[in-house]
């Protein structure tokens, strides 16, 4: 195809595309803008518009193209004529063939323009490259200027002054710097977008040189596609090798606006959401679809269910911004199909990350400072899960297990969405716009009723208290419950072998259809794909809150508030009440309603009640969220007072923990009360225990 084209050729091709309005009317605003506007943005449609063999060939000789292509520009625009001085002609919207995983770039591709999309995982700050350097000669001031294309600064071989007579020889150049041309350039890195990886693939790289006007634009974390022409660099090892490397020279960069936009959705797709939303088993049949191979759990898939719609992100006049996400914790006792749960979740969620809190540090959720191999080996960022996870759901197994500094990276990110890192020297904030989906077992193996949840889960209060809703599952034997599951594992299994048969095999003793049909209930009601895209589409809308929703949201918060009036027990925080909202807004979204009803505000209610009489649930049928807030009741929080006291009156030569037992008992407490109070107190550090085992206040 290469000889259908001469020079003459191209050049008439891009006459005819930018003889098109909009790109007339581009030249002539660079015209009279340049330098500060120097790129065409031309789309590949309107070159496939002019001619399909062209806009083929383009694919295969993009350089000589895109040369041409500048000329063609430049011999339109009269004032620009200084060395090194030129106009971008930039190449967006490449079409589907064109479209090539990093895993799948091969040799054929070298010299081709290619787009790849990917996330940004590294960006270098942007450094000046010097394009064309004027040199002057040391012995007779002529000037020369030397065109630079590699990273290698190249100087005169020798004097190009006819009068000068040192031409034939060796000489010294002296460089002007301020007179010679540069360009802004940076490096990127991306990597291939999680959910394209299935199984234990590791996600692969490729650099990206941006250059000129387009350097900056992109930071870490951002979802990006670059077109550019794919390039073969030689090793930098002492011996010669035949093996390249290999990095994109980037010609354009399109981000993508939205986490959905890779979920196309068509005409056809919309017509069958539309049906779905008109569904009354909708909200059933969307729980039934998470996870079905894992028995039970109801009121925790509905839960996700809504995390997985979300609330409405919104900001306020003042500039504040509300976040829309919601954070759930499952803890549980081992076996009860947590980490499977949030497995699934990471891959049916549009943008999912999965991470094990034992395996993931602070760096690896967050940002991780990493030596720049761009020239001068300098600090740059990393983006972590949570980074990459913007704008998705970040699944983060065994939260218990992971250390406290780790764990202290989560508090800012859950709150207000973004990451502040002050690391080797560089400070940044990043942002981390995702909803998170963690696990927990309790600290000694399983659940006990009877303990307080604080005294029973290794997290802070101060991180508990950020999660929306907070789900205990506890593995009690019971013989209805554990014949249902058992049946449902082994149906599952069955369900697992049959499907495995090749088509038109027969087993003797087996029934295959039979087994299919009878295990038809651990089938989702909607394919995955269908999920996502219904979810993708529910994402356009925001819902409005209606009056009666709002008073039942109102009524249901100041009555639970009322319960604490007159103690000192808090039943429930401004935090509860803003789930309430998040939870009936995700309840909306899901039925495709422009407004939220009394139907979403009364299942909002539902589940954080039902959450708060499990975790925060006190003796008299109220709620006191001190449990959880702070670790400590209000109940124990007044017994802590008492065995105070008791140390303030009786203990200024020291108490053993009998004594103290005694004298709690003569004031009303029972002995677990004070053991309890007692350790409390230690471990703040209000009371010391001396060498002979007596406690003394500090």
């Amino acid at each position: 195809m290469a000889s259908n084209y001469q020079d003459e050729d191209i050049q008439a091709a891009w006459g005819d595309v930018f003889s098109r309005d909009k790109y007339r009317i581009m030249i002539s605003c660079i015209a009279d803008n340049y330098p500060q506007k120097k790129s065409v943005r031309v789309d590949y449609a309107d070159i496939n518009a002019v001619s399909v063999d062209f806009a083929m060939f383009l694919l295969d000789e993009p350089d000589r193209c895109i040369e041409i292509a500048r000329k063609t520009v430049m011999s339109l625009v009269p004032n620009i004529n200084r060395p090194g001085d030129m106009i971008n002609v930039r190449i967006y919207n490449l079409p589907r063939d064109a479209k090539v995983d990093i895993r799948n770039l091969r040799a054929d591709h070298l010299r081709r323009l290619v787009a790849v999309e990917g996330l940004a995982r590294k960006v270098t700050t942007v450094r000046p490259r010097m394009t064309h350097a004027l040199f002057r000669c040391a012995r007779c001031g002529a000037e020369i200027w030397v065109e630079q294309p590699g990273m290698m600064l190249r100087e005169p071989m020798m004097c190009t002054n006819p009068d000068g007579g040192c031409n034939k020889q060796s000489t010294r150049f002296i460089i002007d710097e301020k007179e010679s041309v540069y360009i802004d350039t940076q490096k990127i890195e991306i990597q291939e977008s999680p959910e394209g990886l299935r199984g234990g693939a590791q996600p692969e790289r490729i650099t990206g040189y941006v250059e000129d006007d387009i350097a900056g634009e992109v930071t870490a974390g951002n979802r990006v596609t670059l077109n550019g022409i794919l390039r073969s660099a030689e090793k930098s090892e002492r011996d010669k090798s035949t093996v390249f490397d290999i990095y994109l020279d980037v010609i354009s960069v399109e981000f993508e606006q939205h986490e959905y936009d890779e979920i196309v959705i068509t005409d056809e797709d919309e017509k069958k959401i539309r049906e779905m939303s008109r569904d009354p088993d909708l909200y059933d049949n969307i729980v039934r679809s998470i996870s079905p191979s894992i028995y039970g759990l109801d009121s925790v898939k509905k839960a996700i269910a809504l995390q997985l719609f979300g609330g409405c992100h919104k900001e306020m006049d003042d500039g504040t911004v509300m976040r829309g996400d919601m954070h759930i914790l499952l803890i549980g006792d081992p076996g009860v199909a947590k980490s499977q749960l949030l497995r699934y979740m990471s891959s049916l969620a549009p943008r999912g990350i999965y991470a094990s809190g034992k395996s993931a540090s602070a760096a690896g959720l967050t940002a991780a400072a990493v030596r720049d191999d761009f020239g001068d080996g300098r600090w740059t960022l990393e983006a972590g899960a949570l980074v990459l996870a913007d704008k998705g759901l970040a699944c983060i197994d065994e939260l218990d297990k992971m250390t406290d500094q780790d764990r202290s990276s989560l508090h800012e990110a859950m709150e207000s969405q973004r990451i502040s890192v002050a690391k080797a020297g560089i400070t940044a904030t990043l942002q981390c716009r995702c909803s998170m989906l963690a696990a927990a077992n309790p600290k000694y193996g399983r659940f006990e009723e009877d303990t307080p949840i604080a005294d029973q889960i290794d997290l802070p209060p101060a991180l508990m208290s950020r999660f929306d809703l907070i789900f205990v599952l506890t593995d009690k034997p019971d013989k209805k419950k554990d014949t249902a599951i058992t049946e449902h594992i082994l149906n599952a299994h069955q369900r697992g072998q049959v499907r495995m048969m090749h088509e038109g095999e027969s087993v003797p003793g087996i029934n295959a259809k039979k087994v299919l049909e009878e295990t038809d209930a651990i089938r989702p009601v909607y394919e995955q794909e269908m999920l996502r895209k219904y979810v993708a589409y529910s994402k356009r809308i925001t819902p409005i809150m209606t009056e009666e929703a709002k008073n039942i949201i109102e009524s249901s918060f100041l009555r639970i508030r009322g319960m604490g009036s007159g103690g000192n027990s808090v039943p429930i925080t401004a935090r509860q009440l803003e789930a309430f909202v998040r939870l009936s807004e995700a309840s909306a979204k899901m039925r495709l309603s422009r407004v939220v009803s009394d139907v979403d505000a009364n299942r909002a209610v539902d589940l954080v009640e039902e959450y708060l009489r499990r975790i925060a649930g006190n003796d008299e049928g109220g709620f006191d969220i001190d449990k959880i807030a702070s670790g400590i009741s209000s109940k124990d929080r007044s017994k802590i007072d008492v065995v105070r006291s008791i140390f303030r009156e009786f203990g200024a030569d020291g108490l053993n923990m009998d004594e103290a037992i005694q004298h709690g008992l003569s004031k009303g407490l029972q002995e677990t009360d004070v053991s309890r109070a007692v350790k409390q107190l230690h471990d703040a550090g209000e009371i010391f225990k001396s060498p002979n085992g007596t406690y003394k206040l500090a």
